[in-house]
């Protein structure tokens, strides 16, 4: 999908839409349930190391990497 990044990607701050998720069946239930869905607001509030602390919505979830990669995000909050 073009003009998409990885969630893992974003500066700490910014923030985007949720695309698409590259994740099996039971992955992409457990991000829906947080609600990881497509055209979700989502913002990174922090990345350091190995985890990234995320908002969706009111909610804030701390992510590993590897799942953040999965999430494919289009740039900028509109």
């Amino acid at each position: 999908m073009a003009g998409t990044c990885p969630l893992a990607l974003l500066a700490p701050g910014t923030g985007g839409t949720v695309a698409e998720l590259r994740a099996g069946k039971g992955m992409q239930t457990r991000l829906f349930g947080m609600g990881f869905c497509p055209d979700a607001r989502v913002k990174v509030q922090c990345a350091d190391r190995g985890s990234i602390i995320v908002s969706v919505g009111d909610a804030r979830y701390a992510l590993s990497r590897g799942m953040a990669m999965k999430i494919l995000v289009r740039e900028g909050i509109p």
